[in-house]
C-alpha cells in the first residue's frame, strides 16, 4: 500500500467469500477468526486500530466475548431514515464508536424531500447535507460524508447548530409512512439476501 502504518482497519463485513461461494455461518474463517487475526496486526505496528462494518447487536454479541481488544468503531448505514437507535445505545454501552457511511442514504436520498428537514434547512440558510451532518454529529455518531466536490467538501465540514426541537424532529422522520428503511437497496439480492446472508443471518432489521 506504500504506505508506513494504516490508522483504521475494518472487516467490512460479517460474511465471508471464497471464489463465488458465500461461506456459512458456521465455516471457517468465521468473523472471530477473521478478528483475531486483526488483532495480531496491532502488534506489528502498522495497524493503529482496527473496527467492523455492517455488523449488528446480533453479530456484536457473537463476536465481543472473544475479543482481546474492542472494535474501536462499527461503521454503518445511518441517517434519518435509518437512524439505528438501539444499535447506537448498545455500541455506546460496550465503547464502541458508531460510524455513518452513507449519512446521505447515498443515491436514494429520501429524506432530502421530507417537509420538516427542508423546513430546519432554510431556517439556518443551510443545505439539507449540512442538517444531517449536523444530527448526525450532536447526536454523537462519527459521520463520513463523500463528495468529490470542493464546495460540498466545504459545507460538510461547515457545522449548523440544531435546537433540541429541530433534533427530535430529525429523530422521527423514520417514523413517516414509507420513510423507515435502508436506502441503499443495490445491496439486495434478488432473494432478499445481501452478499449471501439473509437480514436474518446478518441480525439486521430494515
Amino acid at each position: 500500500m506504500d504506505c508506513e502504518y494504516i490508522d483504521l482497519y475494518l472487516m467490512h463485513w460479517p460474511q465471508a467469500q471464497i471464489g463465488d461461494r458465500v461461506l456459512k455461518e458456521d465455516e471457517h474463517p468465521t468473523f472471530v477468526d477473521t478478528w483475531k487475526d486483526m488483532e495480531k496486526l496491532l502488534e506489528t505496528g502498522k495497524v493503529k486500530s482496527i473496527g467492523v462494518s455492517n455488523f449488528s447487536i446480533k453479530t456484536l454479541e457473537i463476536l465481543l466475548p472473544h475479543c482481546s481488544v474492542i472494535p474501536a468503531t462499527n461503521q454503518v448505514q445511518l441517517h434519518p431514515c435509518l437512524p439505528q437507535f438501539e444499535l447506537k445505545e448498545y455500541c455506546e454501552s460496550k465503547g464502541i464508536l458508531l460510524t455513518a457511511y452513507s449519512p446521505f442514504g447515498q443515491n436514494n436520498q429520501l429524506f432530502f424531500k421530507d417537509a420538516d428537514i427542508i423546513r430546519i434547512a432554510e431556517s439556518h440558510n443551510a443545505s439539507v447535507a449540512q442538517v444531517a451532518v449536523a444530527w448526525a454529529v450532536q447526536r454523537g455518531t462519527i459521520v463520513i460524508p463523500k463528495s468529490a466536490n470542493v464546495d460540498r467538501m466545504k459545507a460538510n465540514i461547515t457545522l449548523i447548530q440544531l435546537t433540541s426541537e429541530e433534533m427530535d424532529a430529525i429523530n422521527n422522520i423514520h417514523k413517516k409512512p414509507g420513510m423507515h428503511r435502508s436506502l441503499l437497496t443495490e445491496y439486495f439480492a434478488a432473494d432478499h439476501t445481501i452478499f449471501g446472508w439473509s437480514l436474518e443471518q446478518l441480525g439486521w432489521s430494515m
